[in-house]
């Protein structure tokens, strides 16, 4: 997919009165900044999904905030069957999903796993290996959406969504209940309404160590399996 030539931020849209709180509650200062390059060192990812009429394989482009590619996320595992499926209806809370996020040189770097569901999800994270590392865990069905961070049975954070419909800005705390990133959620604009595409950006304010780094990494593609890929989009999608 080629890189988008706008910043993220240009692509989230929001009101004028918003845009200055956004620039000093949303962006890292100068002496925050990260720029490595890769998966865990940048402060902006930008998970872009892959516009689609009917997606029968959820992809996914992970790019920085200036739209330099930086990996990818892509579904694997799937039968013939299971794509055929996927095409005549929608059927993917019935079904497995097993997700690689990969680096810019396509090499595995997190492997997330929504098992099928009914009304709650959870999602496994492990490394390249297979090593597992923790999990993400959606605490309830009624009211906004809240997911725990697991690793070992212990919870290190939480994810709260804004809004009970059509949640656009998830934000990430630790065990202490201190905000370290957020997900902004948007399908930016008609067109990729019309197809179901979405964009996440997930903001880190610094660099978090293991387990919860990956789990935060993970968080962004969790949470579109987890609640949104199974939803239509809505004219909620077009309101800032």
């Amino acid at each position: 997919m080629p890189p988008v030539a706008e910043p993220i931020h240009s692509r989230i849209p929001r009101t004028a009165s918003k845009r200055k709180a956004m620039a000093t509650s949303e962006q890292p200062t100068s002496t925050e900044r990260r720029c490595g390059g890769t998966l865990y060192t940048e402060p902006v990812l930008v998970i872009d999904q892959k516009p689609k009429l009917i997606e029968m394989s959820t992809a996914y482009a992970v790019l920085d905030e200036n739209g330099q590619r930086l990996g990818s996320v892509v579904e694997v595992g799937q039968s013939q069957l299971k794509k055929a499926a996927r095409f005549f209806g929608d059927f993917n809370n019935f079904y497995t999903h097993r997700l690689e996020m990969r680096d810019a040189s396509d090499i595995p770097a997190l492997t997330v796993t929504r098992p099928r569901k009914v009304f709650k999800s959870k999602v496994i994270v492990d490394g390249p290996a297979g090593q597992p590392i923790g999990r993400i865990v959606q605490e309830n069905w009624m009211g906004k959406k809240r997911f725990a961070l697991l690793a070992d049975g212990t919870r290190i954070g939480t994810i709260h969504a804004d809004r009970l419909l059509q949640p656009r800005r998830f934000t990430i705390v630790d065990h202490t209940g201190s905000e370290i990133a957020r997900i902004i959620r948007t399908t930016a604009g008609l067109e990729r309404a019309i197809v179901a595409a979405e964009t996440y950006a997930l903001m880190i304010d610094k660099r978090l160590r293991e387990p919860i780094a990956s789990l935060v990494l993970a968080s962004a593609v969790a949470i579109n399996t987890a609640i949104m890929q199974v939803k239509s989009s809505t004219v909620l999608d077009l309101i800032p």
